[in-house]
């Protein structure tokens, strides 16, 4: 008996001292900070080249986005929590397929901020290998571990901010080779982020990766190989003021029917018909959606938004479908969007950031189009016609109203009054200007207005024309400021 206790009492000892032995996630994050240098690292400048895909903008639903050759460059500032992305694109593919401003005659340049005012706050800087260390050293972290192809892996996840749950994953050498968190979109709901950090090398006493990968929702949008690291160099980042809030500017353009441009854009047309009204585009966010469907309601309050004419998936002209869902309206689309929207857009969750449908849930209804469908009360008609070959899309419609002539496009025909790294120079003819040239001479169509979603307002169809004919002047370039 005293031999079975003893026994006993030395296993009982055995487990505690190797349980009070083993690292928790906090050890973990500690043994990452020293392997890293994270600890010594107050901002960082980094730049590099990849490739670039665009979110959002496939060919087709569900589809890989399309690529760009890049130029990237980033600024952080860990003590302040601030971020400066900056992100040069030239063209790629050849011919092109799928949006994101193709095809490029001149560089792209975009610059991207996040900060507390930002929509993610300081959480993208979370991201990043030093500020994953940082934020997970002040935060309550929790661990796993974990065997992916063949190799030893160690997960460390935390809460940011009450609302984003971040986790790193850590090989061996106590290096930080991936970081994963979901984001809130209004098409794709809780969205996964999935970046990827790999060859690490030293620059100064701290260790970064020469290779990033990320992903969003599944699907590549970079890939970069690291050039340039600079540690603790002076930063200063100074932060744009936060985007006015979403509001409409409706242009009356013919009776019955207004074209609301606004903020931010693009922009939608409204159709009034004898019982019920039909908008023509939703927009980037659920707020501007919202903010058309309260302006419709404004210019015709006695009749209901029956239809809603999405023109294709992309997430600038997709963003509001499900505002017009929870609003009782009709979906007319392409057929195409048929599997992505049944199964993606109206089922994924969106827990990070309910939007009206998950508070109100309510039943789709679409009316799927595959080469033309006609809204018509014997007064009013509106033709919705696919536009095949338009190489932005596989799956793009466009509405045209014979009575009063004018033809509502999304994409292919664009009018900001600014010069645009898309703009083809003297004698050269955009595909996709083309593409709706010869749309319009296929279906004989007596076009004399444009209202583009891209745009300010109406123009006339001899600016079309005239681009066919490769006269049209693109506007002066104004370099970048700063550059």
């Amino acid at each position: 008996m005293m031999h079975k206790k003893a026994i006993a009492a030395f296993a009982l000892l055995t487990f505690c001292c190797s349980t009070g032995a083993s690292k928790d996630a906090r050890d973990v994050v500690k043994d990452v900070a020293r392997a890293m240098g994270a600890a010594s690292v107050k901002s960082l400048q980094y730049s590099g080249s990849g490739i670039y895909s665009q979110f959002g903008q496939s060919y087709l639903p569900n589809g890989p986005y399309p690529r760009f050759y890049a130029k990237y460059s980033r600024v952080l500032d860990y003590e302040k929590e601030l971020s400066r992305e900056e992100l040069v694109r030239t063209q790629f593919e050849n011919p092109p397929r799928g949006g994101g401003g193709q095809p490029l005659y001149r560089e792209a340049r975009g610059v991207t901020f996040a900060s507390e005012s930002s929509a993610w706050g300081g959480s993208a800087v979370a991201l990043t290998p030093y500020g994953w260390v940082k934020a997970a050293m002040a935060a309550n972290p929790t661990m796993k571990s974990m065997t992916i192809k063949g190799k030893p892996i160690t997960v460390v996840s935390f809460t940011l901010k009450d609302k984003y749950k971040i986790s790193g994953y850590i090989d061996s050498q106590n290096l930080l080779e991936k970081v994963e968190t979901w984001m809130p979109n209004p098409i794709l709901g809780d969205t996964l982020i999935e970046t990827t950090y790999l060859d690490y090398k030293d620059f100064g006493g701290a260790k970064f990766p020469t290779k990033i990968a990320q992903k969003l929702g599944g699907l590549p949008v970079l890939d970069l190989t690291v050039s340039d690291v600079q540690l603790n160099a002076p930063v200063s980042i100074e932060v744009p003021r936060a985007a006015p809030p979403a509001h409409v500017e409706s242009q009356k353009i013919a009776e019955g029917v207004w074209y609301l441009a606004g903020t931010p854009d693009p922009n939608s047309m409204a159709v009034e018909f004898k019982d019920y009204v039909v908008l023509i585009e939703s927009s980037v966010t659920e707020a501007r959606a919202l903010a058309n469907i309260e302006e419709v309601k404004r210019l015709v309050p006695n009749k209901p938004i029956r239809y809603h004419v999405n023109s294709h998936h992309h997430s600038d002209h997709a963003a509001g479908l499900r505002a017009f869902v929870a609003e009782g309206s009709i979906i007319i689309t392409h057929e195409m969007n048929k599997p992505f929207y049944e199964q993606v857009v109206l089922k994924s969750p969106h827990t990070l950031e309910p939007d009206k449908l998950s508070r109100n849930p309510k039943p789709a209804k679409f009316i799927w189009v595959k080469d033309k469908y006609v809204l018509s009360d014997g007064d009013r008609s509106l033709e919705i016609y696919a536009v095949p070959g338009a190489g932005h899309t596989a799956n793009l419609l466009m509405s045209f109203l014979p009575k009063e002539k004018i033809l509502f496009i999304t994409d292919i025909f664009n009018q900001f009054g600014e010069a645009r790294p898309n703009d083809p120079p003297p004698g050269i003819v955009s595909p996709y200007y083309a593409a709706l040239g010869e749309n319009l001479k296929r279906l004989n169509l007596d076009v004399q207005q444009l209202a583009p979603s891209h745009g300010k307002g109406v123009v006339s169809v001899e600016l079309l024309r005239k681009a066919l004919e490769g006269t049209v002047q693109a506007p002066t370039v104004t370099p970048p400021s700063g550059n």
